[in-house]
């Protein structure tokens, strides 16, 4: 009952920090020490001298560590941490405080290696061991990036591979000099019957707190980009065709707590280019008031590409049949009331056949030396021609004679063959290319700018190559019974879009399958009018849904506000099943990881025995003074309940610190592949609670069997063996 209230009071107590730290968990370390200390504090005020008879077999019988090592070890870890939070790691190398860091943390080295880890022989040798394998990485990384490895002349696909290498063999010293010094510190003051078990339980721990973070950290990373993409809360109506939606979100929009609302329609179409098409949901949104509901402004790539969703030029005037105005009457023949009427009709019954244009002038021959005006088409200046006829005279004693068609002044051309300063490369029979200069972007068309606009996704993009700027074709598999074909088949709705915008929202499924067109402009190419398919909601916190939609305890604010008629649900309701595979999967590694540290109580089970048959003549007499057999077994639990509270502790203390060192440094990961450049670690206080019973529960079970053993023991076969 002690250690079920204790439980209950960390897990209410980390709830408490997380709501006054705004989802800081890294601070439920503190509510997890503090649950802990009260389940000891009351089982030791229980337990009376069994506790402390527990206590001290679990104690070296003789201190190891002096007092004053102690307190090195301690000012050298206070000032490490007092360095961590000023910040020293970003200054220079050369800088006061990296150099009392360095030398700080030598000198711990050197002390804890000394003082605490020479009473364990295995643990000095795996110490050794990882400094070496740390100092060979850091000199193997160094001549690797500058290529002076000896007897190696690496290219650049194999330094790479290199550097890996050396890294994965830094990693093994520092995962090696890690364990040494946590067991070279337990052996130092712990048996070495409590060591072992000591360390089971806190690997179990500390592992089973880092995969629950990780888990929670891709949970929640799911969460916001679904929330990003969605909206907290969907309303549709239940029967008939949502038309009166204006109403609706005026209402809706009147609920307090409700921060904006947004119309929406869907459907599922084709979208065609570059001769493939694919299947994907097109979705009608109001560019004025979807970015206060979802995030699909800040995800697109251009920002102003909301913008482009409306046609980027007004052709409605030229759509426009010309109507002149009154029709006559009086005409033998009048024309049809749909014939533009833009000028009054020509009579050409009586007028003359046109006489033909006459011929032009001929031009007379210029002089030689005149001056002839070029045609206004061309511009520039008059040209001199020279000779007669218009033609040019052949120069003489040229080295490279011009052509007789080339106009010429009296200038004589200059002959570059052999001039030492042209290009070398030059053949003069080869004639001269012209070079165009092309537009850095292709202009559109005016009949793409004034299609309207169609947003997609990135992934969309690499499957049919949809640039924007593009053309594309979205045909609806519903049809138009007012357009039949010629076999009288109605023919599907289909109209031309304009990409106006690439999106990226993190999720495969939704830049893959979702583009976004304006509301009007989808309710126009599917004919439906004013009719929408739903209004989506944002309200102030994404976990508060429920005092919104219908419930078991209530119908809801909206509900009250809307009446019946609306169907309303809220993000979870919409991606249970996900939600619940990720919830199922997390359950299924929680007890998976468990079983390492059930595997760890089988060595509290042996200790246990082996106190029982070592310790059997004390446990005689103690029956002999008037112990119970209840009070023996309490003896051994106790026992069990320590190991199992200072492993959990250490080995959640170690998990919280990997948690908050993979959330600060990070740990890449591929981005194409898992859509996120990091691992995400989120530290969930009901997880670490759940650990945290895990490990000692799991503890207090395994001294059940020892501690019956204990209680069977008869005080005279006891004392006479």
């Amino acid at each position: 009952m002690l250690l079920v209230a204790g439980i209950v009071v960390t897990v209410l107590t980390m709830r408490a920090v997380e709501a006054q730290s705004g989802g800081r968990y890294v601070l439920a370390v503190g509510p997890v020490i503090g649950g802990l200390g009260l389940i000891v504090h009351a089982v030791s005020d229980l337990a009376g001298y069994r506790s402390f008879v527990a206590w001290r077999y679990l104690l070296n019988a003789q201190h190891k560590v002096s007092r004053r090592v102690q307190i090195v070890i301690g000012v050298g870890l206070l000032i490490y941490v007092s360095l961590q939070i000023t910040g020293f790691a970003p200054l220079s190398l050369g800088s006061p405080l990296h150099i009392v860091a360095v030398a700080n943390f030598a000198v711990l080295g050197l002390v804890v290696f000394w003082g605490v880890l020479r009473h364990s022989r295995p643990a000095m040798v795996a110490f050794l061991v990882g400094v070496l394998l740390i100092v060979i990485s850091l000199i193997g990384t160094r001549l690797a990036a500058d290529n002076k490895l000896p007897f190696m002349h690496l290219g650049e696909e194999q330094r790479r591979a290199v550097l890996a290498a050396i890294g994965i063999v830094g990693i093994a010293g520092g995962v090696l000099l890690g364990l040494a010094t946590f067991f070279g510190g337990l052996r130092a003051f712990f048996t070495f019957f409590t060591t072992v078990p000591i360390g089971g339980v806190w690997i179990g721990t500390a592992a089973l707190v880092c995969v629950l973070a990780v888990m929670s950290g891709f949970e929640s990373d799911l969460r916001e980009k679904i929330l990003g993409s969605n909206a907290h809360i969907q309303i549709t109506r239940e029967d008939g065709e949502f038309v009166d939606w204006r109403a609706a979100k005026a209402k809706i929009d009147a609920i307090p707590g409700v921060v904006a609302s947004t119309p929406y329609a869907v459907s599922e179409v084709v979208i065609a280019a570059h001769n493939n098409g694919m299947n994907v949901i097109i979705k009608g949104i109001d560019p004025a008031t979807v970015g206060t509901v979802t995030d699909l402004i800040s995800d697109l790539e251009d920002t102003q590409a909301i913008e482009r969703l409306a046609p980027l030029v007004d052709d409605s005037e030229e759509r426009v049949v010309p109507q002149g105005g009154p029709r006559p009457t009086d005409v033998v023949d009048p024309a049809p009331d749909d014939l533009p009427l833009g000028a009054d009709p020509i009579d050409f019954s009586g007028e003359p056949a046109a006489a033909p244009p006459a011929a032009p002038e001929p031009t007379p021959a210029a002089a030689p030396g005149a001056l002839v005006e070029p045609p206004a088409a061309y511009g520039g200046d008059a040209i001199a021609v020279l000779g007669e006829a218009g033609t040019a005279p052949e120069p003489a004693a040229v080295v490279d004679p011009a052509p007789a068609d080339l106009l010429t002044s009296d200038a004589t051309p200059e002959d570059f063959s052999a001039s030492d300063g042209g290009d070398p490369d030059f053949d003069p029979d080869v004639e001269a290319i012209d070079v165009v200069d092309l537009p850095a972007e292709p202009t559109l068309s005016r009949r793409t700018l004034a299609l309207p606009g169609v947003l997609v996704g990135r992934e969309l993009v690499k499957q049919t190559h949809l640039y924007t700027g593009e053309e594309v074709r979205i045909v609806s598999p519903l049809s138009d019974p007012s357009n039949p074909d010629a076999t009288g088949t109605p023919i599907p709705f289909n109209r031309d879009y304009r990409v106006a915008g690439v999106f990226f929202t993190g999720m495969y499924e939704y830049d893959l399958k979702y583009v976004y067109v304006t509301l009007d402009s989808l309710q126009d190419f599917l004919d439906r009018g004013e009719a929408i398919d739903g209004i989506e909601v944002r309200i102030t916190d994404a976990d508060d849904t429920e005092r919104y939609i219908p419930t078991a305890a209530g119908a809801g604010k909206i509900r009250e506000a809307l009446g019946p008629g609306y169907r309303i649900v809220d993000w979870r309701e919409l991606n249970r099943s996900l939600f619940s595979a990720l919830k199922l999967e997390k359950i299924a590694m929680f007890l998976v990881l468990g079983i390492v540290i059930l595997v760890a109580s089988f060595s509290i089970v042996g200790n246990l025995i082996m106190v029982v048959v070592e310790k059997g003549r004390q446990i005689a007499l103690l029956k002999t003074l008037g112990a119970s057999n209840f009070g023996v077994m309490q003896l051994f639990a106790i026992q069990g309940l320590m190991i199992g509270l200072i492993g959990t502790l250490l080995g959640v203390l170690t998990g919280l610190l990997g948690c908050w060192a993979g959330k600060r440094f990070g740990l890449p990961l591929n981005p194409d592949v898992y859509y996120i450049d990091r691992l995400p670690i989120h530290v969930d206080p009901e997880s670490v609670a759940a650990a945290a019973l895990a490990g000692i529960g799991i503890s207090i079970l395994a001294t059940l069997y020892p501690a019956l053993l204990a209680a069977r023991v008869r005080p005279s076969a006891g004392m006479r063996h």
